[in-house]
């Protein structure tokens, strides 16, 4: 296996495993799961906040095995999260030529207050613990072995973790919770989600 730092030739397949991985989840209870509204869309934001920000202010680590295919990847975003957010959110606005991006690449209007207050929420965490960087995902191919699934994310998240300065990870599900826990995340938050749901902060 081979892990290295990301760059603009992983972009599209890095923005493939991260949609065939994603875990949608039921916001408001009403047994509907609440993707994106224009999935395209909110697969053309990946590709752009990877190239325009995760490479250039955040980090990026894949691993592929002998035949190079991806086996896993960790997405970090910068620390200072509302400046980021403002860059991207212009980028999306001149890109996708649409006014409030939001409304393609989120979930449906009836959700949205209740995802803003969440991810108003975790900001308030990330401002007050002030990481270094904030990993907002760490993904595994479905394909990869079970066993070795830990050891993938561990191989990606580490190189990171070794660094200076606290980290920060966030989580929309338990099994993603559970698989940071044990790359060495520790709780320090959740963040309710909706009615069902919690979205999980750890620092390491």
């Amino acid at each position: 296996m081979t892990v290295r730092r990301g760059g603009l030739v992983d972009v599209n397949a890095v923005v493939r495993l991260l949609r065939s991985s994603s875990h949608d989840v039921d916001i408001d209870g009403d047994g509907q799961l609440d993707g994106p509204v224009d999935p395209e869309a909110a697969r053309s934001a990946a590709r752009m906040a990877l190239s325009h920000v995760v490479l250039d202010q955040g980090d990026l680590w894949v691993a592929h095995d002998a035949a190079g295919e991806l086996q896993a990847l960790s997405v970090w975003m910068p620390g200072a999260v509302d400046g980021a957010s403002s860059d991207l959110h212009r980028i999306l606005e001149r890109e996708l030529r649409m006014p409030d991006p939001s409304q393609a690449i989120g979930p449906g209007d009836h959700v949205r207050p209740q995802l803003m207050a969440s991810m108003a929420g975790v900001m308030d965490h990330v401002l007050l613990l002030r990481p270094r960087l904030v990993l907002f995902a760490v993904t595994v191919a479905p394909q990869a072995d079970q066993a070795a699934v830990v050891a993938l994310a561990r191989a990606v998240v580490a190189p990171v973790v070794r660094g200076d300065g606290d980290v920060l990870a966030v989580a929309l599900d338990g099994d993603r919770a559970r698989l940071l826990r044990a790359v060495g995340f520790a709780e320090v938050a959740q963040v309710p989600l909706g009615e069902l749901n919690n979205v999980w902060i750890g620092r390491a």
